[in-house]
């Protein structure tokens, strides 16, 4: 076994083997997880929220299914959700969604956090893929706007996947506090690998 700390509004990766399972710890509970994914073979296929989109033609994850990455190939499949709330049709927030929408400066952020980890791959800040956000609920409305809510998750509270290639995992404790998300209180996660 081995496993990653994630302290709350900060980010931490893990290797997983193919086979191996990833479990996704919501440790204190009501936090979401903005989640990416790397083939250790081609750090240039990641998980894709739109490919997801596009195979499975729906916005909602159920036990069973594939995640996909950009080359329409499956990454993971999903094992166990007992939450049952994520979102893969929003971006990660980043520096200047804090700076615009909430005239705050210097403020963490999932996408800052990814950069962070992966800093040794030498990723170009706006090539970054766009994550799975866990444990998020993300209602639509009849108008077709979307909703927010805060994450239904409870203390330790796990999802479970199943990696179907090698692959480096990103976890972000999603920095945001302006909104009820995160119960206005980023809190701790642990990525945790188990052999099947």
């Amino acid at each position: 076994m081995n496993d990653t700390l994630i302290e709350g509004a900060r980010a931490g990766r893990i290797e997983v083997n193919e086979g191996q399972f990833l479990h996704i710890v919501n440790i204190d509970g009501k936090q979401v997880c903005d989640f990416f994914a790397f083939n250790r073979a081609n750090i240039c296929e990641t998980l894709s929220p739109g490919h997801q989109r596009s195979v499975t033609r729906r916005m909602f994850l159920k036990p069973g299914d594939m995640l996909y990455s950009v080359l329409r190939r499956p990454i993971f499949e999903l094992i166990e959700d007992p939450v049952g709330f994520n979102d893969f049709s929003l971006p990660a927030c980043d520096p200047e969604r804090y700076r615009m929408d909430f005239g705050v400066e210097e403020h963490r952020s999932c996408r800052k956090n990814l950069e962070e980890v992966m800093s040794d791959f030498d990723i170009p800040y706006e090539y970054l893929p766009d994550p799975f956000n866990f444990f998020q609920p993300t209602p639509v409305k009849a108008d077709g706007t979307y909703g927010t809510g805060t994450s239904p998750a409870k203390p330790g509270e796990r999802m479970v996947l199943r990696a179907l290639m090698d692959v480096i995992a990103v976890g972000s404790s999603c920095p945001q506090d302006q909104i009820p998300l995160n119960d206005f209180n980023p809190s701790r996660l642990k990525l945790v690998v188990r052999d099947g």
